[in-house]
Parts: structure tokens; C-alpha cells; sequence
């Protein structure tokens, strides 16, 4: 282990050994906390956006000094050689990422299995592909519970990629890991509810499959951590795109999504309800629809109804009526009932939304 910090850390690995050496295992220890403190446990799930990705090396940049302490000495802490090790990999340091990787994985950390089979499995920094090893190197995160490796399984069994194709076993560990909140997962088994094409016919027919309701339902849990590509889904469906325009299954999926607090189908159906699109004609059932959207907190006053060309709609004159009655009655708003959406309702829709 010291050796690969001599390698790789130049002059502050330098500067570290020595102070190790010099002030004993009491630094040691603390550097230990510091860096799981600062850096974080050891995972190899990818992280739900750009914001979050900069966000976990910027913690790992900042845990660098206290984690190639706790990586180095006589009993190396595994949390710290796996998050040096993540950070030489993303430096372009494969040889000595990898080195890490393996120290940490002999240590039983299963994200470091993950990664090792993600070097073999993909080839990272010219790695050669080994798919033997990248499935044992699964094959043992996924033992130690870890939730990517068994992501990336369930889509080499639907591939047959290393193993043989296995759809049904696919299906099972894609459902287990959405169901353990894995936002990655999430979105393929959303994807395969949609388009079982992937699956043998009979499978599929047995699932009940296609299933937009169930597939929307694991798109929102994705959004609300953060997915823009599960947000980008999700409103395609409740737009009705794709293979599901047909507004019987447009409508059963908003009324389920708004069942469960989803604020853009709450919207989506009180505007459809303002302008009898394919559903009663109901001001105030509208209106009702998008004060319940605004309470969510998912959606501001700004997207509120629907736009065209990045212009709002004009508002259907009950609907604004009895958009500003029931803002009234809640003491958001003090103008006149005249139906005019203006400076003072969009002032007492802020209030409302807000005060969530």
C-alpha cells in the first residue's frame, strides 16, 4: 500500500508519510473519521445529476489529504483506500485505481467489486474486457448488497452479456433495486414496463405488460430524486407521446399520477378539465386541480397550465373565477373577482405555493 502512495500522491504523499511517521496512529484514526466524514462511504452507484456528480469529487477532493492518511500505515482503513482509489480513477491513474480497488474489495467493501467490474466489463482507461471477471467481481458486490452491481447484472442477463440471456432474471433484480430506490434502476424497468419488446411475448403477457401507470410510478420516484431523464419520461407520457396517445390510457395515467400527489399531472389534468380536452368541461374542478399542483411544491406559478411556444395560454374565464375565489377564501387574495389572472392572483398562487 505504501508503495502506491509513494507512486501517486508526489509531493503531498511525501509530505503525509512523514507526518504519519513522525506524530503516530492518533493522527491516523482521526484521519480516518475525517475522511469518511468528509468524503463518504464507499459507493459505486452513479449519482442522479451533473449537480451531484461535482458535488461527490468535491467532497472527495476535500477528504483527500485525510484519506491518503487513513489509506497508508500498517492497518489502512478500506473506506479510505476505496475513496483514494476513486479518486486516482477519475485523475486517469487506472493502474494504481485499480491496485486500490483491489485492496478494498479483499477488504470486503462491495462497491469496490462493483468497480472492478466495471473495468472489466467496459474496458475503463484501456483495461482489457474480461467478462468472466467483470461478472465473478459482480457476482460478489452484488453478495454484499451492493445496489449498482446488481443494475448492471440485470442488464447483462437481458443482453447476454457475460451470462447467459436471462430476461426473467433481469426483470427481478431491475425490481429490486427500483424498489431499493436505485434511481438507474428506476428508469430501465420503467422503460422495459413501457416497451416490453425486450421480453419473450409470453413474459410479457403474463406482467401485464405494457404497464404506462406502473412505469410512471417508478419515473417519479427517479424525478423526485432528481433524474432529468426521468422527468423528460414522465412528461412525455402524461403528454401522451409515443405509443400511448390514445386518451383513455392519457387520462387513467394522469388520474392515478395526481391520485399520489404527482404536481405536474395534478396540472396536466386541470388543464384538461379547463379546456374539455378529452374530458368534462369543469372550471371549477380545474381550478381546484391547480391550486392542489401548486400545494406540492413540484411546480411554481411560472408553470402552471400549459404554454405554447413559451408563451402562456389565455386563461378560460370561469376557470381564472374560481381560481381567484378559492385564493380568496384562503386570504391570498384581496382584488376583485374579474377573472383576470394578473400581478395579484399570480401574488396569492406564489403565497399559496410557498406556504406548502
Amino acid at each position: 500500500m505504501m508503495h502506491v502512495a509513494n507512486r501517486v500522491l508526489g509531493v503531498l504523499g511525501l509530505f503525509i508519510i512523514s507526518y504519519v511517521f513522525l506524530v503516530g496512529t492518533a493522527v491516523a484514526s482521526t484521519a480516518v473519521m475525517d475522511c469518511k466524514n468528509i468524503g463518504g462511504q464507499p459507493t459505486a452507484a452513479a449519482p442522479v445529476s451533473k449537480q451531484k456528480i461535482e458535488e461527490y469529487f468535491a467532497k472527495l477532493a476535500k477528504a483527500r489529504p485525510h484519506c491518503a492518511v487513513a489509506a497508508m500505515g500498517g492497518n489502512p482503513d478500506p473506506v479510505a483506500i476505496f475513496n483514494m482509489a476513486v479518486i486516482l480513477q477519475r485523475e486517469g491513474y487506472h493502474i494504481y485505481a485499480i491496485e486500490l480497488f483491489e485492496k478494498a474489495a479483499q477488504a470486503h467493501v462491495g462497491p469496490a467489486h462493483t468497480k472492478l467490474g466495471d473495468y472489466y466489463n467496459f474496458g475503463i482507461g484501456g483495461t482489457r474486457i474480461d467478462l468472466n471477471r467483470a461478472v465473478t467481481s459482480y457476482g460478489r458486490a452484488m453478495a454484499l448488497g451492493d445496489v449498482s452491481a446488481k443494475t448492471t447484472m440485470a442488464i447483462m442477463f437481458g443482453m447476454g452479456r457475460g451470462v447467459g440471456r436471462n430476461p426473467e432474471r433481469m426483470m427481478l433484480l431491475l425490481q429490486q433495486t427500483a424498489d431499493e430506490g436505485y434511481h438507474l434502476s428506476q428508469i430501465k424497468l420503467a422503460e422495459m414496463l413501457l416497451d416490453p419488446g425486450f421480453l419473450p411475448a409470453e413474459q410479457a403477457k403474463k406482467m401485464s405488460l405494457p404497464d404506462p401507470v406502473k412505469a410512471a410510478t417508478y419515473l417519479r420516484m427517479a424525478a423526485d430524486q432528481g433524474s432529468v431523464e426521468a422527468d423528460g419520461k414522465l412528461v412525455s407520457l402524461y403528454e401522451g407521446k409515443g405509443s400511448f396517445s390514445d386518451p383513455a390510457i392519457k387520462l387513467k395515467l394522469l388520474e392515478h399520477a395526481a391520485n399520489n400527489g404527482d404536481g405536474k399531472a395534478l396540472n396536466m389534468l386541470g388543464y384538461m378539465h379547463e379546456r374539455g380536452d378529452g374530458i368534462e368541461y369543469d372550471p371549477l374542478k380545474a381550478a381546484s386541480l391547480y391550486i392542489r399542483a401548486l400545494e406540492t411544491g413540484q411546480l411554481d406559478v411560472n408553470n402552471l397550465r400549459k404554454s405554447q411556444n413559451g408563451y402562456p395560454t389565455r386563461w378560460d374565464r370561469q376557470t381564472a373565477l374560481e381560481f381567484q375565489k378559492i385564493l380568496r377564501d384562503r386570504g391570498l387574495y384581496q382584488g376583485p373577482l374579474d377573472a383576470i389572472v394578473g400581478f395579484g392572483t399570480l401574488n396569492g398562487a406564489r403565497a399559496l405555493a410557498s406556504n406548502r
